[in-house]
């Protein structure tokens, strides 16, 4: 790796300066300095603003060449036009990467002033930016942004292109229980790109998947090469925005960035093995359901229900979806058989009917997880009167710490308050669970896509 290809500053640097650190709360520059002195962050944190002695009783620096220490990372929350020249000191200290926080660049039009800052830049010094709300890393302890201060922490690195859209998803993030080993608000792109990140992240060992907010690309060629070598050790999945001609003209309006034929970008993001959901939710839903299971060794698929409706309905899913369930052998048949009501089914799916309590669901979990003939399983529940949700979600959560096999399980819990209860508790568990049996089954979906991937990979194939 070249030098000026190194980007792990960002991200574990031994000190931070904040240039255009601010004393009054509410501002960009505060914010920062108080996430970063929040967070944990083990190294140097030195704000720069000539106009004060400190911010949040740290010492403030006049300019950057006040600083005797070693800084590697600098966030820059100064107005565009005094950008230039702070970029010129960052290069005169030796810091080795800046995060431009500051808007009014090529996404409004001035292309040559965001030129101008990378030309400086060049060879000598990374960027992300500008038009950025900053970089959170779990690992160092690092929230160099100027979003929420507590961020659950997790195993997803999520690229964002959307500044908005990135701030809220680091609160919803924490509110729906999805954690995150890093977030990567990327801005204008005008040197780092969703290509650097790729290449960082898939080696990052506090990292397990990608997950990347998309509106457009500057370098198409270089982010697909570098997304076809690193999913063959993480799985990646992009929300490209802009599918519609007006959303494509309204991607470009906000970031300036191009967006494309959306067509092309299907194609490609198949090539290149990255798995392209429609939308958040969908997204977060498969993110979870990858980072929570083992990939599965293969594709026969179980139901294991308490409710009738909704086994039908995880079954038309599977259907649409290209999962197959499995036909269930005789002998695996009369096990569950001789423990379950006479008027359940014993087919699959597996119907365990209403009266279905914990104990009885432990145990045919049980049965099902350590077949070999059995490659996955999605487990659902309905709240019924007389259950309690808790005690079920209980079951399963002790049958997966029981899966001697390490199969995947995906699992709903549809109901009132008490499945609400249950399924939260079931998330803290890290435990792929969902509020309906569509989204378990979607969710199955992207762990049988990953097994396919890597079946191809392993026999020494390509994607195509």
């Amino acid at each position: 790796m070249n030098k000026s290809d190194d980007i792990s500053s960002f991200f574990s640097p031994k000190g931070v300066a904040i240039v255009g650190a601010s004393q009054t709360p509410g501002k960009i520059g505060h914010e920062i300095v108080r996430n970063i002195k929040l967070s944990g962050f083990s190294g140097g944190v030195f704000p720069v603003n000539p106009n004060a002695e400190n911010v949040l009783d740290l010492k403030c620096y006049g300019r950057l060449s006040d600083i005797r220490a070693e800084v590697d990372l600098a966030v820059i929350a100064v107005p565009a036009g005094l950008v230039e020249g702070v970029v010129r000191d960052c290069i005169e200290k030796g810091v080795k990467a800046a995060i431009i926080i500051t808007s009014g660049f090529s996404e409004v039009g001035n292309k040559e002033l965001e030129e101008r800052v990378v030309s400086i830049a060049r060879r000598r010094l990374r960027i992300i930016g500008p038009n950025t709300f900053g970089v959170f890393y779990a690992a160092s302890r690092l929230n160099a942004t100027f979003g929420p201060g507590k961020v659950l922490w997790g195993k997803t690195a999520f690229i964002t292109q959307s500044g908005a859209l990135g701030l809220a998803l680091m609160d919803w993030t924490t509110e729906e229980k999805y954690g995150v080993s890093s977030i990567v608000s990327i801005g204008n792109k005008a040197d780092v790109d969703d290509a650097d990140l790729v290449e960082y992240f898939s080696r990052d060992p506090s990292t397990s998947s990608i997950l990347i907010y998309m509106e457009g690309l500057r370098d198409g060629r270089k982010f697909f090469e570098a997304s076809r070598r690193a999913v063959r050790e993480k799985p990646i999945v992009v929300i490209k925005a802009g599918r519609s001609a007006r959303g494509a003209r309204a991607a470009s309006s906000h970031t300036g960035s191009i967006a494309g034929q959306d067509t092309i970008f299907t194609a490609a993001f198949e090539q290149a093995g990255i798995m392209r959901a429609e939308g958040m939710t969908q997204a977060f839903d498969w993110i979870q359901a990858l980072n929570e299971n083992p990939v599965p060794k293969g594709e026969n698929v179980v139901i294991v229900t308490n409710g009738g409706g909704l086994g039908v309905l995880a079954t038309d899913k599977c259907e649409g979806l290209g999962l197959k369930l499995a036909e269930l052998p005789n002998d695996l048949k009369d096990e569950i058989k001789a423990i379950t009501p006479s008027f359940g089914s014993v087919k699959n799916p597996i119907d365990l009917t209403a009266n279905a309590d914990d104990v009885l669901y432990g145990k045919v979990l049980d049965i099902v997880l350590r077949r070999r003939d059995v490659d996955c399983v999605i487990a659902l529940f309905c709240q019924t009167a007389n259950i309690d949700p808790i005690l079920v979600a209980q079951a399963m959560l002790d049958a997966r710490d029981r899966d001697i096999l390490e199969k995947p399980i995906t699992a709903a819990f549809v109901g009132g308050h008490l499945s609400q209860v249950a399924y939260s508790r079931m998330l803290e568990k890290r435990f792929a669970v969902y509020p309906s049996a569509e989204r378990a089954v979607d969710a199955m979906y992207a762990l049988m896509a990953r097994h396919r991937q890597l079946e191809k990979f392993k026999g020494g194939g390509e994607l195509r």
